[in-house]
């Protein structure tokens, strides 16, 4: 299954790569270079740092983001993943000089793809440091049944579960990894977990990016053509983030982390 299993890559299945690539490279100063294997699939860069990736969709589901978890073993992972009741919608694959994967889904349809690196760098420390900006910095499950999803992830990954009442929202279940300490001593998130917003059709992974000014990257992703569903919010304690639709309706959030 793996070890303290966490979130180490976003990929975007798009229907334009090259409007993909023009929108979040304004929005983030995100760079793209070719897959050297496969030229049909761009590297996300934020800096110098590789954090994700954009290819076509090749699902029927609209365009979205594709968070990918960082296992030990892939198959044992899935075969947990159906054990606790999920499923796996592809079978496992070889990366040449990267590793291997599979695609999976939890029981209220949230996808998400179990991971395995082999290539250079494997086996690195994990860093103590905060996400840095312009990075991935937190994945949050919206699901159509939130409480039966995190019992899920607790079941399949080993993950902790703590829950916390927000004003306004409901039960909010952070998914924590049990015995990987933060700076504080205290057991990190590896993600969280809240309902599904009405009229959203199916459950998905929410993406979130770190950046200086949530309401200017609000401002400038809707001036590139991206949707705002809600407005901007602060968390006590977290910071101020909005979630984003871009312009070909795949979700991502921004979050300006509290200093």
């Amino acid at each position: 299954m793996g070890t303290n299993p966490r979130f180490v890559w976003h990929d975007l299945l798009a229907d334009d790569i090259e409007a993909a690539k023009r929108f979040y490279g304004e929005l983030f100063g995100w760079r793209f270079k070719k897959g050297e294997s496969d030229e049909s699939y761009e590297h996300v860069y934020a800096g110098e740092e590789p954090i994700g990736g954009i290819m076509k969709n090749p699902s029927p589901i609209p365009p979205h983001w594709l968070p990918y978890l960082g296992v030990d073993d892939v198959d044992a992972s899935v075969a947990a993943v159906t054990g606790a009741g999920g499923r796996r919608l592809s079978p496992t694959m070889d990366l040449p000089t990267v590793g291997q994967f599979a695609a999976a889904a939890d029981p209220t349809g949230a996808a998400f793809s179990p991971f395995h690196y082999t290539g250079k760098d494997a086996g690195k420390p994990e860093s103590s440091q905060p996400p840095g900006l312009w990075t991935f910095c937190w994945d949050e499950l919206l699901s159509a049944e939130p409480e039966r999803a995190a019992k899920f992830y607790a079941q399949a990954f080993g993950w902790g579960l703590e829950t916390m009442e927000m004003p306004g929202y409901g039960t909010y279940t952070l998914l924590k990894r049990v015995g990987v300490k933060d700076a504080k001593g205290a057991d990190k998130a590896a993600g969280g977990v809240g309902k599904l917003p009405p009229g959203v059709p199916r459950s998905f992974w929410l993406p979130y990016v770190a950046v200086p000014d949530c309401d200017a990257s609000v401002a400038k992703a809707q001036r590139l053509g991206a949707q705002l569903p809600m407005p901007a919010m602060d968390i006590p304690g977290v910071g101020r983030f909005a979630t984003i639709i871009d312009p070909q309706k795949a979700a991502i959030a921004v979050l300006q982390p509290k200093p």
